[in-house]
């Protein structure tokens, strides 16, 4: 998560989902409308209410998304977050990042999975036959949404952190958009330069490098 952005670390997250609770609850077939409820203590449910609204990152409010990677990281099997900080990557460059986040977050996951999906990506280490890379893999499987969605989470949290904990990073707005290339956020680069956390190998912050200010 974060892989575009102007700012900050770029955040990989592996999920390894329980697949008993997912047949449990999604072959119950359960529908939840107006008027539906559960008892507190049907856990199949419960699970299905939560497992059911897992979907891509992008397409859900912050509240949910918060709710939903507090379900995902206590009901997982197993999970792994790894921050790339921008410092490195603008050593290394995106796509080694990439593939060093995909490398690190694997091996973090204290079970290891047989085979591993993406989301578009090849994981360049691993064989092929070891992997399946999905487009839009984020909004066509339930283990690529949530492990988006827990990076997600943790990602923004920290760029609101950042945001917050200097003075000099306030004047960005980290805690709106994130370190995206908004245009508040290239027009805040204009006027103040880049800050520390800044992607400086990114073109719109590099051009800011030689810019004049006032």
């Amino acid at each position: 998560m974060g892989r575009g952005c102007l700012a900050g670390p770029m955040v990989v997250a592996a999920v390894i989902l329980n697949p008993d609770h997912i047949n449990e609850t999604i072959g119950k077939g359960v529908s939840f409308g107006n008027g539906v409820s559960f008892r507190n203590n049907d856990v199949s449910l419960q699970n299905f209410k939560y497992y059911n609204r897992i979907k891509d990152s992008k397409k859900l409010s912050p509240n949910i998304r918060t709710i939903l990677s507090e379900f995902i990281k206590n009901n997982a099997i197993s999970y792994s977050i790894e921050i790339i900080e921008n410092t490195k990557i603008d050593e290394w460059g995106i796509s080694k990042s990439t593939q060093i986040g995909f490398f690190n977050v694997i091996n973090k996951l204290k079970k290891k999975p047989d085979h591993i999906l993406t989301d578009s990506f090849k994981i360049a280490i691993l064989p092929e036959y070891r992997q399946t890379n999905i487009t839009r893999g984020d909004s066509l499987s339930i283990s690529i949404a949530a492990a988006s969605i827990v990076a997600k989470v943790y990602r923004d949290n920290l760029m609101v952190k950042l945001h917050n904990s200097n003075g000099k990073y306030a004047l960005y707005g980290f805690d709106k958009h994130k370190g995206y290339g908004t245009r508040q956020h290239l027009a805040a680069l204009l006027e103040h330069g880049p800050a520390d956390i800044h992607r400086k190998s990114f073109k719109p912050v590099r051009s800011c490098l030689t810019t004049p200010r006032n």
